[in-house]
């Protein structure tokens, strides 16, 4: 049995086959399933074969939990993250028994899990989703300090989306030289320290941003003026993206990118584009850039894209 986060009165650790019983009651409550889209298990042994197959704490390292009641051993519900591939966020989602409704496990649990998707696990950001005429849900979320960004349609169903930024980071404009640290093991791992020196690193045109956990450097990139002979307006250049490998896959990327966006607007630029690598293909596409021309290869690196977006 895996305990992922203790509170005042409640365990949260990874499923069990042995859950399989309440797991079944769990779902088996009409109210509680009623903003879910989710059906009911078909019986115990449908949930057996459900917690049997869940896979979601080897794949992602992260996954709903069951509370379990310090007090009695009574498993309450269940609260937890689940990682979305497609749109690379993780969201925050709860489920208790009806008999337990009131009493604030949920938001002592989801609490909990909130900080341990900031602080251990290092997410720049969370979402949770919540339907539009579930009040209860609400308030959780409210209690939790989760800013209300829009209505969705999440499910099939009417849905508010929340999202969380985690406080511990801070994207901010650094110097040529403190891209170094993240630069060098990232982009030119075995090779001579001033091969991460580029032409444009201190002209006065060019920013870095850096990305920080705790005040610690853990991702950057720099924006250059630079200008693509197929493109027509103000052109910038991104290069030098990089996250130290333990941040990967926490929305820091993102991050940078969105604030150099910003940045680039305030400027009057009006194109940003770069070569980006086969393997970030997708990731650039979700942030709304397009491929140009076809592939090519770049020496001691491999085969890239040009990508563009229109700022």
């Amino acid at each position: 049995m895996k305990i992922i986060l203790e509170t005042e009165r409640l365990l949260l650790r990874e499923f069990l086959t042995e859950d399989a019983a309440a797991a079944y009651d769990l779902n088996s409550n009409p109210e509680v399933i009623k903003y879910t889209g989710d059906p009911p298990f078909a019986s115990i042994e449908a949930a057996r074969s459900f917690l049997e197959q869940y896979n979601a704490y080897t794949e992602h390292g992260i996954g709903r939990y069951a509370i379990i009641r310090k007090s009695d051993g009574e498993f309450l519900g269940w609260c937890g993250l689940k990682y979305h591939p497609k749109e690379r966020i993780v969201d925050l989602g709860y489920r208790l028994n009806r008999s337990h409704w009131g009493q604030g496990y949920a938001t002592e649990s989801a609490k909990a899990t909130l900080r341990y998707a900031f602080d251990q696990q290092k997410y720049y950001a969370v979402v949770a989703h919540a339907h539009i005429e579930n009040n209860a849900s609400h308030k959780v979320l409210t209690n939790c300090n989760f800013p209300r960004i829009k209505q969705i349609t999440y499910d099939g169903q009417p849905t508010f989306l929340y999202r969380k930024e985690n406080p511990s980071y801070d994207v901010r404009i650094i110097t040529a030289e403190e891209t170094w640290p993240v630069r060098h093991p990232v982009l030119r791992k075995g090779r001579p320290l001033e091969d991460v020196y580029m032409e444009a690193d201190e002209k006065e045109s060019t920013f870095h941003l850096g990305i920080f956990f705790k005040e610690i450097i853990v991702g950057v990139a720099s924006f250059m003026e630079d200008d693509h002979p197929s493109f027509k307006g103000t052109q910038s250049r991104l290069r030098g993206m990089a996250v130290l490998p333990e941040f990967r896959k926490r929305g820091l990327a993102a991050a940078m990118l969105i604030r150099a966006e910003e940045l680039l607007r305030e400027r009057d630029r009006s194109i940003l584009w770069f070569n980006a690598r086969l393997v970030a293909l997708n990731f650039y596409k979700e942030m709304g850039y397009e491929t140009v021309g076809t592939e090519f290869d770049i020496p001691l690196v491999g085969p890239h894209f040009v990508m563009k977006k229109e700022l």
